[in-house]
């Protein structure tokens, strides 16, 4: 969930900024809002979710060592603050937000090659940002009991 959240920000960003690059910079001061919150909230994504460690465990689950951000472990990596992930967090769903506006606002679509692609992108990326905020490391939460018989 991790490795897809940051392939989608990194695409996204590289994707909007080719069409920035293309079309020029939006003359609207919505849009320009609008894009620049989608690019520091993509590069805040890949920060945050790129520091979430193995056993973090799920946002509502953090330690309270985690949470003051803590001194890290034995390895010398540091954790990620509850707070960031909580802020990043707020961030994609402001991004949806914005997201289903200017899909409205931009009523009739454009007939261009790959508008599907970055409306698709811009949907699923925060999405999956939000997946891999909330659940953390792979080995988040409790272990599993063993039922009997297994080894």
């Amino acid at each position: 969930m991790k490795t897809a959240a940051i392939i989608c920000s990194v695409v996204l960003f590289a994707f909007t900024c080719v069409v920035l690059a293309t079309d020029g910079l939006p003359t609207d001061s919505t849009y320009v809002v609008f894009n620049v919150w989608l690019l520091l909230t993509l590069i805040l994504n890949v920060v945050v979710i790129s520091r979430i460690g193995a056993n973090d465990g799920r946002l509502w689950l953090q330690t309270p060592s985690t949470v003051a951000g803590g001194q890290g472990d034995a390895n010398g990596s540091s954790p990620t603050s509850a707070f960031g992930r909580v802020v990043a967090a707020i961030c994609n769903v402001v991004l949806l937000g914005f997201t289903g506006w200017a899909y409205v606002d931009q009523y009739p679509h454009p007939k261009e090659d790959g508008f599907v692609a970055f409306i698709v992108l811009m949907v699923l990326t925060p999405i999956l940002s939000l997946a891999a905020l909330v659940r953390g490391g792979a080995g988040a939460g409790p272990p599993h009991p063993q039922l009997p018989g297994q080894a």
